[in-house]
């Protein structure tokens, strides 16, 4: 390893553990529980040295394809204001194995919702006559039905609200939030607003309403915001008054996990730079036009096979026992699959150094996406309901990453943006088109602002130009091990 290369190495190392470390002190001054056996798994948080019966408890529901991971920013700032707080995963997310049931899933989302809070009950961990709750998207849903029907609910924050039916009575203290960036979300706050008597501050009564909206951001960036987290204590500490002990708190782990997703991109370059290049590369590379081409139509190829597969009956929603995210790894399969039948690249089988390569890039997207991401977003260990299913996953999608890797190989740093961007636009293009055409795969969605950043970590990593086989492997790991974590299970 030469001089650059330990520059890079070191410079790495230091991101990586003040990313780590700051990322951990969020958490100070809390104490954190996990209530054992538990289903839903629940995670209870709140100030440490506290007797939490005492405190007032928020429920706190995630979305679709979330977890109880992704709504840690409201956690935290909540914990630190002086509330208990209590977070769950939805069956079929995150880390609870029981399956989502499409056909009764208002009734068993709430269930799961009772069932958290009996458990922190059950601990001697909350009051359940001093609750509020608070839901994100499909937990909006949850929060407003569950407020509704358990009027012993104090509060009840809704951010990014879905279509639900409310009166001037209940839910008590309704807050409602949506991004800026997501109008059809305001749409549906306003109109549950009108539903629910108008805009009052009357705390008293426990009918006071409000709608805010949060300045440029969308669905997902919602949660990561601190306009959102403190519109949300304000909201409590006036229906339960200001908490003994209370703290400020601002969460800014995304900047920090941005920062480690750094260190580790120059981890892997250093390390990558210092082995030598793979050799699996292909002799002839096809024409500009042509693989621009094979590109656009490999993934209209793919959304039609799909929808036509969809005419004659099958769940495409439903595919390899996930909602959504089966249909998106069989959709990248399908998609390079056409993409090579086009280009009919010269096909070299894969070095042992093209697997070693391959082994560095994705265990630097695994760690600092993924292990980093399982405190931010998301839990990134997967639970053995869809670990049997990465390697299967990762196969389906390898034709995807091997096509790009051949059609992008040669291409020089501005080329490789290029290709990047071009590549973007045709997946988003696609999956834009399945939603235009097929109404079941309405949540595809959720992954839509995901493409552009997880295409181009690919690409930071590990470029084409080092070994298309490298590239490959480990973009098919990655992005199936990150389907498989973000989607739920059937």
């Amino acid at each position: 390893m030469n001089r650059k290369h330990t520059v890079l190495y070191s410079i790495g190392v230091i991101l990586v553990l003040f990313s780590a470390w700051q990322i951990h002190r969020a958490q100070a001054g809390l104490q954190v529980i996990k209530i054992p056996a538990s289903s839903p798994p629940v995670t209870v948080i709140a100030p440490a040295n506290v007797t939490m019966p005492s405190r007032p408890a928020v429920m706190i529901a995630h979305g679709f394809a979330g977890s109880q991971v992704l709504m840690r920013g409201f956690t935290l700032t909540l914990a630190h204001a002086g509330y208990t707080t209590i977070a769950w995963d939805f069956d079929g997310h995150g880390s609870n194995p029981h399956p989502f049931d499409l056909s009764s899933e208002s009734a068993d989302l709430l269930q799961n919702a009772e069932a958290a809070l009996s458990a922190a009950q059950a601990s001697g961990l909350v009051d359940i006559q001093n609750v509020a709750i608070l839901g994100h998207s499909m937990g909006s849903g949850v929060a407003l039905e569950y407020a509704t029907t358990h009027h012993a609910t104090r509060a009840t924050i809704a951010v990014s609200p879905v279509a639900q039916v409310v009166t001037p009575l209940l839910p008590h203290d309704l807050l409602l939030m949506a991004g800026s960036l997501e109008p059809q979300f305001v749409s549906s706050a306003q109109r549950i607003l009108a539903q629910a008597g108008g805009p009052n501050k009357n705390f008293a009564d426990g009918i006071a309403r409000q709608l805010v909206v949060i300045p440029n951001v969308e669905h997902i960036s919602i949660l990561f915001s601190p306009t959102a987290h403190t519109a949300a204590r304000s909201w409590l500490d006036d229906t339960f008054g200001i908490q003994p002990g209370a703290q400020d708190y601002s969460d800014r782990r995304i900047l920090w996990f941005g920062l480690g997703i750094i260190g580790f991109l120059f981890l892997s370059r250093a390390i990558l730079a210092s082995l030598p290049a793979g050799i699996s590369q292909t002799v002839r590379q096809s024409p500009g036009w042509l693989r621009l081409l094979a590109l656009l139509l490999g993934s209209l190829l793919a959304t039609t096979l799909l929808w036509l597969v969809s005419l004659a009956g099958v769940h495409i929603s439903q595919l390899l026992g996930l909602v959504v995210g089966g249909y998106i790894l069989v959709w990248f399969g399908l998609a390079g699959l056409f993409i090579l039948v086009i280009l009919r690249p010269k096909f070299v089988l894969p070095k042992r150094m093209d697997f070693i390569q391959g082994l560095i890039a994705f265990a630097a997207l695994w760690l600092g996406v993924g292990l980093l991401g399982n405190f931010i977003w998301l839990p990134w260990l997967l639970i053995p309901a869809r670990f049997w299913l990465w390697i299967p996953a990762a196969i389906i999608v390898l034709p995807f990453f091997y096509a790009v890797g051949e059609v992008a190989k040669k291409a020089a740093t501005l080329g490789q943006l290029g290709w990047w961007a071009f590549q973007v636009i045709v997946v988003i293009a696609g999956f834009y088109l399945a939603l235009t055409i097929n109404p079941e795969l309405g949540f595809v969605f959720i992954i839509l602002p995901l493409v552009p950043i997880m295409l181009g970590l690919q690409m930071l990593v590990i470029s084409p130009r080092q070994s298309t086989w490298a590239y490959a492997l480990s973009g098919a790991a990655f992005t199936s091990w990150l389907l498989l974590a973000v989607f739920p299970i059937l």
